[in-house]
């Protein structure tokens, strides 16, 4: 029998069966964008041909300016304000505007956030919007797909949503669809060869296909030490059936908990089925995604931008993979999934940058509705749906696939914020990166890598104040975070 992945189309299937005609409000935020530079520029405020620094990543470069500059262009022939785009390393956004010339528009990720504002470093938005009278809402129309994960910080609004990164599982659909490999691994486990419910019955299947003498691997997930906690946390926050807490009211970490240990065992495990020296330095997407491209991994799991790779018409895979909901684990022989934010690359503006207003209207201008159609999923880009009317558009279909985007759509309602959520992130995430790659290298085990992070994380919040720090994570919990 084929192979089918067991899932709910849910929200998805009932956007594309109302989906009759493109909405009204199609190109009237991009137009009310335009009109306001106009007025700034006609009263003075800023004078015509001013030049608007843009820092972006290689990967996002095409997006924001269009194919061959066809954004840029259109941008400005309407408005007089010129782009002057440059790219910046491919390096924390807190490095890169501690140490770069300054700019009016740049790209961070969605845990950089508290970071970022709580050194000053990039503005509140939610004075602009309120300004100009834009809307950031979920409505099912156009808006977008979880504002609070993609541009808030608790009551503030500090990014504007121009990306959206959920975890995805792929798997060889081939593979799966086999006769002789499903009879071999019902033989042996018992069970039908199908998408996995659990970690632990992912795990099996890795270690079923897992054939390095034929150069096929049981999975190409990353271990690169910079993301390690992305991983670590899809398994994390499915580990117990309440509420996941990473810290307890007064900011003790519950790092050593069964729950985080048995996170780490699993994320360490499937080391076993990967690629040779796949916990070196610089072994991230960059070399993983192009291994299951190819054909020599089993499973990977990544965002949805790893379907546009996959379906490329250059892919090994292409018409072979399958898309499926990240796995999960059974309590009281109930399935509970979770997702995170990985990546992620939305728009900023830094404090210091010379033209915040025109900055925040140029931002306006990409991500409306319309516009931002001819951005999400360009050849060569990384800016992938963030917006509902994105899911029905024919092209992004025909790139990601209608299967990858379903999956994509129903993660979201189970997605939890990204990474701590607290003022100190980027060293609780490093402290936790480098225990967890130590614990996959095999140099310390599980509970002792949970055990030295513990002690990190003691050390970091001291240095902070743990008073301030338990206030924001009390403030967070308000607003909905972790």
């Amino acid at each position: 029998m084929p192979f089918h992945v067991t899932r709910s189309l849910g929200l998805l299937a009932l956007l594309v069966a109302a989906f009759v005609a493109p909405p009204a409000s199609a190109g009237a935020q991009a137009d009310r964008a335009v009109a306001a530079v106009r007025q700034l520029v006609a009263s003075g405020a800023v004078p015509a041909g001013t030049t608007l620094r843009l820092g972006f990543k290689q990967g996002n470069i095409d997006a924001f300016l269009g194919r061959d500059l066809a954004l840029q262009k259109e941008w400005e022939s309407r408005t007089g304000i010129v782009l002057g785009a440059h790219i910046v390393p491919q390096q924390a956004t807190r490095q890169t505007l501690k140490s770069s010339e300054p700019v009016d528009l740049t790209v961070a990720r969605n845990h950089e956030y508290p970071d970022l504002f709580a050194d000053g470093l990039i503005n509140d938005l939610t004075p602009l919007y309120a300004k100009f009278g834009f809307q950031l809402d979920n409505n099912a129309a156009d808006g977008h797909i979880r504002p609070d994960l993609q541009a808030r910080l608790g009551d503030r609004i500090v990014a504007v949503p121009a990306d959206g990164d959920v975890a995805v599982l792929y798997l060889r659909r081939d593979l799966l669809d086999d006769p002789r490999e499903q009879e071999a691994f019902r033989k042996a486990h018992g069970r039908a060869l199908e998408a996995p419910r659990t970690w632990r019955e992912y795990e099996a299947l890795q270690q079923f296909f897992h054939r390095p003498a034929q150069e096929l691997y049981g999975t190409a997930e990353e271990r690169d030490e910079e993301g390690a906690w992305m991983y670590w946390s899809l398994r994390f926050l499915t580990a117990t059936a309440g509420s996941p807490e990473l810290f307890d009211s007064a900011m003790r970490p519950q790092l050593e908990s069964p729950a985080a240990i048995a996170a780490t065992e699993s994320y360490v495990a499937a080391v076993r089925y990967s690629p040779p020296g796949i916990t070196d330095p610089g072994k991230g997407y960059n070399y993983m995604l192009p291994l299951f491209a190819q054909g020599k991994a089993f499973a990977i799991v990544s965002t949805v931008a790893a379907a546009r790779v996959f379906n490329d018409e250059h892919s090994a895979v292409r018409g072979r993979f399958v898309a499926a909901p990240v796995p999960g684990d059974l309590h009281d022989g109930k399935l509970v999934r979770r997702n995170t934010i990985i990546y992620g690359n939305n728009l900023v503006i830094p404090a210091s940058a010379p033209h915040p207003v025109l900055a925040f209207l140029y931002a306006m201008w990409l991500t409306d509705p319309d516009i931002s159609l001819r951005s999400v999923g360009i050849s060569g880009g990384f800016a992938d749906p963030y917006r509902w009317s994105h899911l029905r558009d024919e092209r992004i279909r025909a790139a990601y696939t209608p299967e990858a985007l379903a999956v994509f759509a129903d993660a979201w309602p189970t997605a939890w914020p990204p990474g701590t959520g607290l003022h100190g992130d980027s060293e609780y995430l490093a402290a936790l990166d480098h225990h967890l790659t130590a614990a996959a290298r095999g140099e310390i085990g599980a509970a002792e890598a949970m055990k030295r992070t513990t002690s990190d994380w003691e050390a970091i919040t001291k240095r902070i104040g743990r008073s301030a720090q338990v206030r924001e994570r009390q403030a967070l919990r308000a607003g909905g975070g972790r």
